[in-house]
């Protein structure tokens, strides 16, 4: 075992150590010098931040657009829906012809496939 020097070195460097590391970082002049002209580049702008409605008449405003803007897209998914189906509609009597021909020919060749492979 080291002995009682020892512990007294690592109790000195377990208080003081977060304590320096506390008063560097924690200096205005450091602060000024090293955040400030930065810390644009991580924080956004103040005119671009969300600001919740403060009263009532602003709540109201913001609850009538945000009911605008939820029919509007609403409105904008069912016409979407509604060309979807009317395009499936379309394509759905073109392509079960199709693929009424292409089974008929797929049941003729394998006729003709194992009429060959019996002879």
């Amino acid at each position: 075992m080291a002995g009682p020097n020892l512990e007294l070195f690592k109790f000195g460097v377990y208080l003081f150590f977060p304590l320096a590391v506390m008063v560097h970082y924690g200096n205005p002049a450091w602060y000024n010098e090293h955040v400030l002209p930065i810390r644009d580049q991580f924080w956004p702008a103040q005119e671009s931040l969300y600001k919740p409605p403060r009263n009532s008449d602003d709540l109201k405003t913001a609850l009538e657009e945000m009911k605008t803007k939820r029919l509007q897209k609403r409105q904008a998914r069912l016409s979407e829906q509604e060309q979807d189906s009317n395009n499936i509609n379309q394509t759905s009597s073109i392509q079960s012809s199709t693929q009424s021909h292409s089974r008929i020919a797929s049941m003729l060749n394998a006729d003709q496939n194992t009429s060959q492979r019996l002879v």
